[in-house]
Parts: structure tokens; sequence; C-alpha cells
């Protein structure tokens, strides 16, 4: 999986065959390039395989876009129309993408964005999971959009690696805590002195 900024010229065929049949929550990649063609604070991100196909797509905005939900900071984006690929959904891309996002930013768009943020419909439940197990926490409830209510969530550059350096020394207690008490415990569940 690769992120990189969307080409009429490398892309634009693969995007004919993008499947997206629900877009109940979303916007169509065509109708976010074609909005982005007039925003120069807009971001076209496509997500490629390993084959280079487009599987999946969101627009960064900057500025006007967190500007939008109330944060008029210039270190954070929003996330706009992230979508997979109806065939490839399930697969881990979307969370991929989600993961490498502060990397893509700094390798590519050579920005100093800290923050993330992005709006979910209140009832796209398995998105708002999705976009939890990649690091997002809720920080707004109840907005109105065009679509529904809201929940805006974010992802903080310095509490992303701070969870990531936790949750590793958490697993490690957990592992060696689980290892230490079943050395304790034979096998009538008693336990030892």
């Amino acid at each position: 999986m690769k992120l990189s900024l969307y080409s009429e010229v490398e892309h634009y065929h693969s995007l004919s065959s993008y499947s997206l049949n629900d877009i109940t929550h979303t916007d169509t990649p065509k109708n976010i390039i074609e909005k982005s063609k007039k925003d120069k604070d807009r971001y076209p991100i496509v997500i490629l395989n390993k084959d280079h196909k487009v599987i999946g797509f969101f627009c960064l905005h900057l500025n006007t876009g967190p500007k939008e939900y109330g944060y008029y900071q210039n270190d954070y984006a929003l996330i706009r129309g992230f979508s997979i690929d109806d065939n490839f959904r399930n697969q881990g891309y979307g969370s991929n993408a989600l993961n490498g996002i502060f990397e893509f930013i700094d390798s590519t768009l050579k920005l100093e964005i800290n923050h993330i943020i992005l709006a979910v419909n209140e009832k796209n439940i398995l998105a708002q999971k999705a976009y939890r197990n990649s690091g997002f926490f809720v920080v707004k409830k109840d907005l109105e959009g065009k679509r529904g209510k809201l929940i805006i969530m974010e992802k903080s550059r310095r509490w992303w690696y701070w969870y990531q350096s936790m949750s590793n020394k958490v697993t490690a207690w957990f592992v060696t805590f689980a290892c230490n008490l079943r050395r304790n415990i034979n096998m009538d569940g008693i336990t030892k002195d």
C-alpha cells in the first residue's frame, strides 16, 4: 500500500473503474478532484496497492477545511471523502493509509501538520470504528452536516506516537504478568505460595 498525490496522467484511467456503490456518507473521487482543481488548499490523494492500482481515495484539505469545524491553527488538516474501492474493502488498506498519513505529509507534502481531523456521520458506525482503530478519537459530537449529524474525530501526531509507545509497553507488561500468573497457578486453578 502506498499513498500518492493524485495525478491526472497516472491515475485518471484507474479511477474510471473505481467502484463506490454507497455514497450515503461520502462523495465520489471524481467530484472531490473537481473541487480540488478550484481550491489550492485541497490535496487529492490516492491509495495504491502493490500493483499501483487506485484502491482508495481521500482529500487532505488545509486552512479553510479545518476552519469549517472551528480549528484555526495552521498545523491542522481535514480529511475529506475518505473511501476504499468496494472490491478492496476489509483488507486493511484504509487502516494502513490512515496509519501512514503523517509520514506521507512529511515526505511528500513537506508540511508542518500535527493534527488530522475528519467528520464522520454518526450513523456510520463501521467508519467510526476504523478511525478509532487508526488512532482517531472523538473531539466533537452532534454537528449538523449536509448528510446528517456529524462526529469530529482527531488524530494528533504527538498523541499517536505516545499511544504507540504506551501500547507496546502495556502489551509487554501484560504478557509478563500473564506468564508470571500462569507459573503461580496449578492445574486446579489454585495459587501456589
